[in-house]
């Protein structure tokens, strides 16, 4: 073998190294981005206003009329009302795969789905009143949510992580969510 064909292989192998190492260091930024959307997720749905929102929304009554709803909320539907765009400002997040939906799922599914439950009937009214895609992303999302909840209900967080103990213990207590829909299983 030549030293021209041995600087050639060494070449090959450091451009090879170079690509490997290039991919390793992609997955790794896409993992710190998925955090950062997580963290991010965490702002405004966190905020007392916010919190306040959805917990008068979990005392109202199922499909309320929007009269209703103005009465029973008064000055706080505008609160209810921002709540429900912050969601519809997710969706497309989620649908472009900015946030992975595991992650929205693990955060906000039962608020998604309780907002959807709750104001589908105010939604329907203003909708067939000329606003047709009125908060059609939190729709989506309700929709999506639903299609992953199990069939027998949830595992509760304190149950299914019990025996965590590092985060490399994450990925298996998930499993324990009975059925839980994945894109990876998906097609």
């Amino acid at each position: 073998m030549s030293w021209e064909l041995g600087l050639q292989v060494i070449q090959t192998i450091a451009v090879v190294v170079g690509v490997a190492f290039g991919l390793v260091q992609l997955r790794q930024l896409r993992e710190q981005r998925e955090a950062q959307a997580g963290i991010e997720l965490l702002h405004p749905l966190q905020a007392p206003e916010s919190a306040e929102a959805l917990l008068l929304l979990h005392g109202l009554p199922d499909n309320l009329t929007g009269e209703e709803l103005r009465k029973r909320l008064g000055s706080d539907f505008g609160a209810v009302l921002g709540v429900l765009g912050l969601f519809e400002s997710l969706g497309p997040l989620v649908a472009r795969g900015h946030v992975p939906i595991e992650m929205y799922e693990d955060f906000y599914r039962g608020v998604t789905v309780l907002c959807w439950r709750k104001l589908k009937r105010y939604i329907a009214e203003q909708r067939s009143s000329g606003w047709p895609n009125l908060f059609e992303w939190l729709q989506w999302l309700a929709e999506r949510m639903e299609e992953r909840t199990p069939p027998h209900g949830d595992v509760p967080a304190f149950e299914r992580f019990e025996d965590w103990r590092k985060s490399e213990d994450y990925e298996r207590l998930c499993a324990k969510r009975p059925n839980r829909a994945s894109p990876r299983s998906e097609g």
